[in-house]
């Protein structure tokens, strides 16, 4: 059972970042810029986009966080991309989710320039996805777990790959992009009729539930390949698990995500990626 090590992949393609932007500022050009828009006070988001300030620092990417509070509007939100549509020093920006319930987030996404949008989740960039447009910016997630799949040299084309969880962050786009690589991808979501059975015919298994540990050796058959996207708390131990209970399934499946240091990232380095993108075009590089 061999380990699809985010980790590693994520330090490869961050240090090949970093020597483009010092390429970039020795050419006398300036630092590329992503912004964060944070909306109130949830644990999980501050954390999560204190992470990505730290790596964009550390690639030399300029990082600036828009902290708002809990009680802004939509049209608050609305305003402030406004803004950043039309800041030139603004190369790209995301917003992050989940919103506070009383913001509408289909009017947030949708105002997002889609030449900006580094998390790939404007209506835009998702219709370029589903219409198999190359100029699409994909949704940081699932395109960390292709390159991570790419990157162990697992094959895509003809496999069966089973998605758990239909979100349009995660496994609606995913899917589109697996379709692209010729896969055969079945999206099950909390309503689907037996799920293990349905599991247990997958060459590659990615869950992406939040449902800590529901995935267990009576989901895999034999040699298959897992991702774990899950990011939960452990119902006992309060320790960080994702939908996989290691334990159930050790030594069935031939490559498997850990968590953390699998999906989550690679995430964060797809962002940077997709930023790198913004950069050029919109700068004409």
């Amino acid at each position: 059972m061999e380990l699809l090590d985010g980790r590693i992949l994520s330090q490869k393609i961050l240090d090949d970042i970093a020597q483009e932007v010092d390429d970039f500022k020795r050419q006398g050009k300036r630092a590329p810029r992503l912004d964060m828009i944070l909306v109130g006070d949830d644990f999980g988001s501050i954390k999560y986009v204190g992470m990505k300030e730290k790596i964009a620092q550390q690639v030399g990417i300029n990082g600036v966080i828009h902290h708002l509070d809990s009680n802004v509007n939509t049209l608050d939100v609305v305003n402030l991309i406004d803004s950043l549509d039309k800041d030139p020093e603004v190369d790209g920006y995301m917003v992050q989710l989940p919103l506070p319930d009383h913001i509408n987030t289909n009017l947030v996404l949708d105002a997002i320039d889609p030449r900006k949008d580094v998390d790939g989740l404007s209506p835009i960039n998702l219709g370029k996805l589903f219409q198999k447009d190359p100029s699409a910016i994909l949704p940081a997630t699932p395109l960390g777990i292709v390159r991570l799949l790419e990157e162990y040299g697992v094959k895509l084309f003809g496999k069966h790959i089973v998605i758990l969880g239909a979100s349009t962050i995660i496994g609606i786009p995913l899917e589109a992009m697996l379709l692209e690589k010729n896969a055969t991808v079945t999206l099950c979501n909390v309503h689907t009729v037996d799920i293990q059975e349905i599991s247990q015919m997958a060459d590659i298994l990615i869950s992406a539930t939040g449902k800590a540990l529901l995935v267990n050796a009576s989901f895999l058959k034999p040699g298959c390949v897992v991702v774990d996207v899950g990011s939960n708390r452990h119902p006992e131990t309060g320790k960080l698990v994702g939908d996989v209970d290691w334990e159930s399934v050790k030594g069935i499946p031939s490559y498997i995500t850990p968590v953390p240091g699998g999906v989550g990232p690679m995430t964060i380095t797809s962002l940077m990626l997709n930023l790198m993108t913004c950069y050029k075009k919109n700068n004409g590089r």
